[in-house]
């Protein structure tokens, strides 16, 4: 139904065409509905055989989940992990958390991709992911949400930058900072847009950009700040935050997996480093 004509199909099933329509025919034939339009250029579903392709892909992922249970080593000395995340992670989150998994399991592969929410939703579902790094939206079907944290935007930059020797900086004296900001594709940043706009702040936004690790390096070189989760200031000791008053209005991260999905013992390892990592994060946060 993907190749849209027999011949297609059969070519990327590597079968001669007519061999491939008798199968489909004794398929129907033994369902007793019809399966494909025929009458059209191109060969769809019917509604019979839409609902039947979604059991047959469904039946699929969980074979595929059996074939990674009967290979998983529980010892960990081998396996993979597929983790998804939104892109604001990359800042502070993901390098570090793979730094620590690395060095404590250092056999297991790991897949990290950056994706929207709904791309990680949808990753999940289809089992292209194990697990995935997310802000709280709403409850899906099928996607279980384990709170990891919650995230406080607060204004970074350098150490040796002047706005870093008060407690809290007051928004309205943003307006006098040149900044570096993530563009507005980001949900990062229309949130920071929201709250500007909510107190009549104008900010002084010279640069702005879609890549973080280009948005952290130009504060750390330059006298640019910025507004981004106070976490990534934890690992890098030439960066500073201050709280900004009023506050920005704080995000709740999570750990997405699939309902009832299959768990292997390189998951189960990672979440327990995740668990511990996050826990270091919280106490920081508090100090």
């Amino acid at each position: 139904m993907e190749h849209g004509s027999f011949t297609r199909a059969a070519q990327a099933l590597h079968v001669s065409q007519p061999a491939l329509s008798q199968q489909i025919r004794q398929l129907e034939q033994e369902l007793g509905v019809q399966l494909l339009d025929r009458t059209g250029k191109a060969v769809r579903a019917t509604d019979a055989g839409a609902t039947y392709l979604s059991h047959v892909h469904r039946a699929f992922r969980e074979i595929d989940a059996a074939r990674r249970a009967a290979r998983d080593v529980n010892d960990l000395s081998s396996g993979m992990l597929r983790l998804g995340f939104t892109p604001s992670f990359s800042g502070y989150l993901i390098a570090p958390l793979a730094r620590r998994f690395r060095e404590k399991y250092p056999r297991i592969f790991l897949e990290l991709t950056a994706l929207s929410q709904d791309e990680i939703e949808t990753n999940l579902a289809d089992d292209k992911l194990d697990c995935a790094i997310a802000f709280w939206a709403s409850s899906v079907t099928g996607i279980a949400a384990q709170p990891l944290h919650t995230e406080r935007l607060s204004l970074v930059g350098r150490y040796d930058h002047a706005a870093m020797t008060h407690e809290s900086i007051d928004v309205a004296g943003i307006e006098k900072e040149e900044m570096v900001l993530l563009n507005r594709t980001f949900a990062t940043r229309q949130t920071i847009d929201k709250h500007f706009k909510r107190h009549g702040i104008k900010p002084n936004i010279v640069i702005e950009t879609s890549s973080m690790t280009t948005l952290i390096e130009l504060v750390r070189s330059s006298s640019l700040v910025t507004i981004l989760p106070d976490a990534v200031a934890f690992e890098r000791d030439d960066l500073r935050f201050r709280p900004l008053l009023p506050a920005i209005d704080e995000r709740r991260v999570v750990l997405l997996q699939r309902e009832g999905g299959y768990r292997s013992a390189a998951a189960r390892a990672f979440i327990a480093t995740l668990e511990l990592f996050v826990e270091e994060l919280n106490a920081a946060s508090l100090t």
